[in-house]
């Protein structure tokens, strides 16, 4: 996932059918499921009330929050809580969607004028004519917040092995430190 310069991107004007989000008024990341057995997702919602569903691997999330961080840390975004009396209302995530998609690649810009993160999803790659695409956008303040859950929501999966570090199922695992004889607990 790279950042850019700009809100562009050059492939999805090739796409067959794409929608321009704008805005976001709201962006959250979940994972639905037992640990080991999740999937994952983001929900976004825009200005006019437009739903939509990004499901995602987890490996795609994890990069995601990692290139938020990377964006905000190059920007020299440094994030202030706002007093209880200044928070907006917390919009609950959206239940139902106009929207669900697969994400097949998933693309970030920035537009460092606006201070807003561009994302940039679509269901399939560029050039096939059935791919449907999105673009949205954050302001900074949202993405550290998305970036933070991402955090947790990865975090609350399968413990580690302290061997191996691979995910360990409730039962143990079969370490590969411990040449696959002994099962950790």
């Amino acid at each position: 996932m790279a950042a850019t310069g700009g809100p562009a991107c050059p492939t999805i004007g090739a796409m067959a059918r794409t929608q321009d989000l704008g805005p976001l008024i709201h962006i959250s990341a979940e994972a639905i499921g037992r640990p080991g057995q999740r999937r994952f997702r983001l929900r976004v919602v825009n200005g006019s009330g437009f739903a939509a569903s990004l499901w995602l691997e987890k490996e795609q999330l994890n990069a995601l929050g990692d290139a938020i961080e990377t964006v905000l840390d190059d920007e020299g975004y440094d994030y202030v809580p706002l007093p209880p009396d200044d928070a907006p209302p917390r919009l609950e995530a959206p239940q139902s969607f106009d929207l669900d998609l697969q994400v097949f690649q998933l693309s970030m810009g920035v537009n460092a004028e606006d201070r807003r993160i561009v994302l940039i999803a679509a269901d399939g790659p560029p050039d096939a004519d059935d791919t449907i695409g999105l673009t949205m956008e954050f302001d900074y303040r949202s993405g550290y917040e998305l970036r933070q859950q991402i955090a947790e929501v990865i975090a609350a999966g399968r413990p580690l092995c302290p061997l191996c570090t691979a995910p360990m199922d409730p039962g143990g695992h079969m370490c590969v430190r411990r040449n696959g004889h002994h099962r950790e607990l």
